[in-house]
């Protein structure tokens, strides 16, 4: 079976999250909200009804509202090279430009529910679909998810025992379960703004202990917001795969995703049906949601879990080899398989004390351990060094924010290697900002990737 929704459902659906994100069931198109919670902790600004993000799909949106021909398009599409490249978030005209557009254009409007539905409700849907989840409350839950972290994530999925319908489980115990979780994750988050975000999962649990399992019982309360379904007789009813027809034509076979790179790197991520463009695509869209505009899944990714908690995981996912020794055949304490070793137990990593390398140890960076965890969700590969071996003497391996590849997807990292240029967009995608491999001097066997340095 899969998720049919009634237009009344689809309607409440839509204007809970609504609410969610910007305080109105009917959604604020014009909403700009900045939140520190870009790549690194950075200011972006969050836009439109869903809050797509700078560093997100941004510069997607605007683009469809351009080729739309919108009353501001000629005023935006300049800016269209600069979205997701270089920081708009004090362009006080970019900025009001967006405001305008969302609050007095209608072809925003239209272009931002296309855009939406697309992003995020047809994936949500997607998913529920292919494991099995058929009611209406779980429908909001899955597409809350998707809204505020791009998707339903394995680290939270681990935390509670039912497993999906698909498998066997109870769709009702699945959903209470998660929600649980996931309410849990968000009260102890590292991130005032995201511990403030617990409120959605707050009212998605009255609703599940209520039994409001068909979302029949209205009006639904999201976060103050009394959410109906007024307005909804006489309109279709879509189901999941409809929609997802409704839109294919909309979505085109070229549309890029923007990634954080650097801009004389810069090349767009297809969302067309290439492998390597649908390996990429969970991961570009997890930079891009905010609960309230309060969080991506960039964010949860990077979740409080500890580095020890990381380097477990690391060691036990079947998509890591981890190298024994040195690329240069040294044998010592240092290798790539130690180093994740010792952090699980709590300890630094060590450094190799040979060549430039300089002794000692050094804690392994969590956006790093959150990276490799990333990249695993869409490659296998093997990492030949990370603080040990011999680099550069300023090497960022040393400060313990880098990692270097040597297989991708069981082949050896050569040029030949179809997957390593998405591979390494990736990397920046997930907040490396030294990404070097073949081409590169001294990187022709291998991809380096490496992080800033802590402050």
């Amino acid at each position: 079976m899969a998720v049919t929704l009634s237009a009344g459902q689809r309607l409440v659906c839509e204007r809970v999250l609504n609410a969610f994100e910007t305080g109105s069931a009917e959604g604020d198109y014009g909403n700009v909200t900045i939140y520190e919670d870009g790549p690194n902790d950075i200011r972006q600004i969050t836009y439109g009804r869903s809050q797509t993000t700078e560093y997100g799909n941004l510069r997607e949106l605007v683009r469809m509202y351009s080729e739309a021909g919108g009353k501001y398009s000629g005023d935006l599409a300049p800016y269209l090279p600069r979205i997701g490249r270089e920081a708009l978030v004090n362009d006080s005209h970019f900025i009001s430009l967006l405001r305008r557009a969302g609050d007095e254009d209608p072809v925003m409007k239209q272009t931002q529910d296309v855009f939406f539905d697309r992003r995020y409700f047809q994936p949500a849907m997607e998913w529920a679909d292919a494991n099995g989840f058929t009611l209406a409350l779980s429908a909001l839950v899955i597409y809350d998810s998707f809204i505020q972290s791009g998707g339903i994530l394995d680290f939270l999925r681990a935390r509670f025992p039912e497993r999906p319908p698909a498998a066997g489980g109870d769709e009702r115990t699945w959903i209470a379960q998660y929600v649980e979780v996931r309410h849990n994750w968000l009260l102890n988050h590292h991130r005032p703004a995201v511990r403030a975000s617990a409120y959605r999962t707050r009212d998605l649990r009255r609703e599940a202990a209520r039994g409001n399992w068909d979302l029949a019982m209205l009006p639904v309360n999201a976060n103050g917001v009394l959410v109906d379904d007024t307005g909804a007789s006489g309109m279709a009813a879509p189901s999941a795969a409809g929609l997802m027809a409704a839109t294919a034509a909309e979505a085109g076979a070229d549309d890029d995703i923007p990634f954080l790179g650097d801009p004389e790197t810069f090349a767009p991520v297809r969302t067309a049906a290439s492998p390597a463009a649908k390996r990429a695509m969970p991961l570009v869209s997890a930079l891009e949601a905010a609960g309230g505009g309060l969080m991506h899944v960039f964010g949860e990714h990077g979740d409080d879990s500890s580095a020890p908690a990381l380097a477990n995981a690391i060691l036990s996912n079947p998509n890591i080899t981890l190298a024994t020794v040195h690329a240069s055949g040294v044998s010592d304490q240092a290798n790539a398989r130690q180093n994740m070793t010792d952090t699980a137990a709590g300890l630094h990593a060590q450094r190799s004390s040979y060549g430039t390398a300089p002794g000692g140890t050094v804690p392994l960076d969590e956006r790093l351990l959150h990276g490799l965890i990333a990249l695993a969700g869409q490659y296998r590969f093997s990492v030949s060094e990370i603080a040990g071996g011999s680099h550069s003497a300023n090497s960022r391996h040393y400060a313990g924010v880098a990692a270097d590849f040597n297989v991708i997807n069981g082949h050896g990292v050569s040029a030949s290697n179809p997957d390593v240029p998405a591979f390494k967009n990736l990397c920046r995608t997930l907040g490396a900002t030294e990404v070097l491999g073949p081409g590169d001097p001294g990187h022709g066997t291998h991809v380096h990737a490496a992080w800033p340095r802590p402050v």
